[in-house]
């Protein structure tokens, strides 16, 4: 029953981004889950079902909109308390409508909030570029660079210097 709760959660993720975090924490535990883990699971559905009437507005006209992009990044420092790895994420807005996003567990481990921060910020500039570049190939023209907002003033520091 577990798996097949956790499997319906994953494939609903493509549409609900504001599950992929407790979705993905949930299914590390696939194969040896505890009853935690279920009541996790439950609680997933139940604010499913509570917040079906929300959802994501793109802007149906931008006359009066900027046009730019603003990416906001954020990090938390040895967020996973087994593997002491940190946990990345960023999102992209144009036209102040979300379009781009991602959270997942960094590759290495951070010796600091701030190396945390700044390879989550890395991560979000890489995706910044890609992002720069699909515009282009579509023929949108965004008037300013891409804003990349990072938290962590130590972070800020680093990517100057």
């Amino acid at each position: 029953m577990f798996k097949q709760i956790v499997g319906s959660l994953r494939y609903l993720c493509n549409s609900r981004l504001d599950i992929c975090f407790a979705v993905g924490l949930i299914s590390r535990f696939m194969e040896d889950h505890r009853q935690s883990h279920m009541k996790a699971a439950m609680r997933i559905l139940r604010y499913i079902s509570d917040t079906l009437d929300f959802g994501i507005l793109f802007p149906k006209s931008a006359v009066n909109a900027k046009s730019e992009i603003i990416c906001y990044s954020d990090a938390d420092w040895c967020g996973d308390k087994v593997d002491r790895r940190s946990t990345t994420s960023y999102f992209f807005k144009y036209l102040n409508a979300l379009v781009a996003w991602c959270s997942r567990k960094q590759p290495v481990v951070a010796l600091s909030s701030c190396e945390a921060e700044y390879i989550a910020g890395s991560y979000a500039a890489c995706q910044a570029l890609w992002i720069n570049s699909v515009l282009k190939e579509l023929k949108i023209n965004v008037k300013k660079p891409i804003t990349l907002q990072i938290d962590n003033q130590s972070a800020i520091n680093l990517a100057k210097n």
